[in-house]
Parts: structure tokens; C-alpha cells; sequence
């Protein structure tokens, strides 16, 4: 059964990690977060001793300071909503929207 976990991760050098990070076999995706921890990965194996070896890779490279696994399980009956793309969602809020009128025609002198 396949297996899979979010692993957040330290490092000194977030750049240079995250290039090493996405090497490593077993990470399935990786990227840099703001803030604390520096990085995120999600790793995947067929068990959880494979998926375990992958974490322990992460875990020899120089850069890394530390990581913190959490083992993802599936729910059955949970759907994810797929969101829209940014691009996408902004167009249909350009589209809905009235153009406005300038606001000197709206203004009254008293």
C-alpha cells in the first residue's frame, strides 16, 4: 500500500536544501515555505519502511538541521474541491464587475 508523509524541514541555506531536497528518490514534491520550518516535502514509498528510508535520506543531507514527519492517511468519502487558478478567478471577478463611473459625475455642489 502506498504511503506518503509531509515532512517539514530546517536548514541554514533554504536555497541550496531545496535543490538537494528535490533529488533525493522518493520525494514526490518540495518546496520552500516563509517562516519556520524552511521547507516542505512530500515524500512517498510502497510501505512504511520504504517511505521511512526516503525521510531518513532527507534527513543525512548536510544542509538539513532538522525535520518533522507527519504520515498522511487517506479518508474514504473525501473529495477535495480543486480550486480555480489565480488567472482564472480573476477573470470572472473582472467579468462580473460593472465599470464604475468616474466620481466627479456622481459629486453634487451644495
Amino acid at each position: 500500500m502506498l504511503t506518503w508523509a509531509y515532512v517539514f524541514i530546517t536548514s541554514r541555506q533554504p536555497k541550496k536544501a531545496l535543490r538537494l531536497l528535490r533529488r533525493v528518490p522518493g520525494v514526490v514534491h518540495a518546496d520552500a515555505l516563509f517562516g519556520s520550518p524552511d521547507l516542505i516535502a512530500i515524500v512517498a514509498g510502497d510501505d512504511i519502511a520504504a517511505m521511512d528510508a526516503v525521510i531518513d535520506l532527507i534527513a543525512e543531507i548536510s544542509l538539513v538541521g532538522g525535520t518533522d514527519s507527519k504520515l498522511a492517511r487517506w479518508i474514504d468519502g473525501v473529495v477535495f474541491p480543486v480550486p480555480a487558478p489565480l488567472s482564472l478567478a480573476n477573470k470572472r471577478q473582472t467579468k462580473s464587475r460593472k465599470p464604475r463611473r468616474s466620481g466627479a459625475s456622481r459629486l453634487t455642489r451644495g
